[in-house]
């Protein structure tokens, strides 16, 4: 089984809405859909927003259900010299832990520079960065491409406070030299390598990171993009 996640209704809507013979399940009391997407068996969970919620409902799924690869997805925010546009497609080469660490007063220290990892694996502690498998991340971009979506592939940054201002989006940009953030996708990547589940993470560009102006958000148009790349990757062999 193929698990799919997500943090809100808005971004598994369109993806739900595709699953075939879906039946509603509870995961960890979270919502959500069993059935089948793209010829593959699945299980959507909508997980809730932020790190913590991304943890607990993703660790319910792989401690009830025997899941082949996880699936993170839905809408983020592109920095500037990402490439990307609104309604384009984001496909993650790392998952950045943005905010853990220490803002002393000469500069900001990442968990490495204070020692303290985050993930001990056997082959050595991770701290801020986890790296994806770069063959699965090739066969995915691969795939998407050929679903005529032309994802743009880099690290992904996770906050607690989504950059609201073209300065913080700039910071965090020249800091991890990432192409988006979101608020979940380190916990997603976290999680799934702690339990050795290969994962990949979509998601559909909803707005550029500048000073916050709702009325240039495209939220509807990138969770049904993000919906579009979660079908053509329903078809890989994770």
């Amino acid at each position: 089984m193929l698990a799919l996640i997500c943090s809100v209704d808005l971004e598994a809507q369109p993806v739900e809405a595709a699953i075939q013979h879906a039946r509603p399940r509870a995961v960890g009391r979270r919502r959500a859909v069993e059935g089948s997407l793209s010829g593959a068996p699945v299980l959507l969970v909508v997980g809730g927003m932020g790190k913590t919620n991304a943890a607990q409902a993703l660790t319910a799924l792989l401690e009830a259900e025997a899941v082949g690869g996880v699936v993170g997805f839905g809408v983020g925010g592109a920095y500037h010299t990402s490439g990307l546009r609104t309604g384009e497609i984001a496909l993650a080469t790392r998952e950045i832990y943005g905010d853990e660490g220490v803002a002393a007063p000469q500069a900001w220290l990442s968990t490495r520079d204070i020692g303290i990892p985050l993930l001990q694996p056997p082959d050595g502690p991770v701290f801020n960065e986890l790296d994806l498998d770069p063959d699965l991340v090739a066969r995915a971009a691969e795939r998407l491409a050929q679903a005529g979506l032309a994802p743009i592939a880099g690290p992904f940054v996770t906050v607690s406070t989504c950059s609201g201002t073209l300065a913080r989006g700039g910071e965090l940009e020249a800091r991890f030299g990432a192409v988006c953030e979101s608020m979940e996708g380190a916990a997603y990547a976290h999680v799934s390598a702690l339990y050795q589940i290969p994962f990949l993470e979509v998601r559909g560009i909803s707005n550029l990171v500048e000073d916050r102006d709702l009325s240039r958000w495209k939220l509807r148009e990138a969770a049904a993009i993000a919906a579009q790349a979660v079908q053509g990757l329903a078809e890989l062999r994770f």
